[in-house]
């Protein structure tokens, strides 16, 4: 994340900044949009690798310099079998690249059912660009296992913060 560079590299007791020096703070590091998505439909797999849990949002950075705040939950609940609800979820970017940072292990209690447990992500990208960016939330089961987001109970959200330099 860019600095404001008419900052001093240090401040020390009795500093006192110019009017251009505080706007620079004032500036830095604000939200600038925040987008979110929901989704209120139980979804499931089987399959031991990443599927989409068809939840996105798109966000178009008004600064290459922006980064951007990742922020994915969902209930998870395991069906049956003796593995865990999700062997991993994890948030990617349109080309189903894992955001790093946004990967999650096992979630779940081993061999029951309704025992529910909300899956959170936080993570943080920096595209370097003002285009439409889609990030996504996606998930996989345990070898032998359905893994099942509840969103019918609780409703999954995706959001998306920009950050600026």
């Amino acid at each position: 994340m860019a600095t404001p560079t008419s900052l001093p590299a240090t401040f020390v007791a009795g500093n006192v900044l110019t009017a251009a020096q505080m706007n620079n703070l004032r500036g830095a590091f604000r939200i600038l949009q925040v987008v979110r998505a929901t989704d209120a439909t139980s979804r499931t797999t089987t399959s031991t690798t990443y599927v989409d849990a068809n939840i996105s949002v798109t966000i178009t950075p008004t600064s290459a310099d922006s980064d951007i705040m990742l922020i994915w939950t969902a209930l998870a609940e395991p069906t049956g079998g003796t593995g865990f609800t999700f062997q991993e979820h994890q948030i990617t970017d349109s080309s189903n690249v894992a955001i790093s940072g946004a990967e999650g292990a096992e979630i779940g209690a081993e061999g029951t059912t309704d025992t529910y447990q909300m899956a959170t992500l936080i993570a943080f990208d920096s595209p370097a660009t003002t285009s439409a960016t889609t990030y996504k939330g996606r998930f996989q089961a345990y070898t032998g296992n359905t893994a099942r987001i509840r969103n019918d109970f609780n409703t999954g959200q995706l959001y998306a913060l920009e950050i600026s330099a």
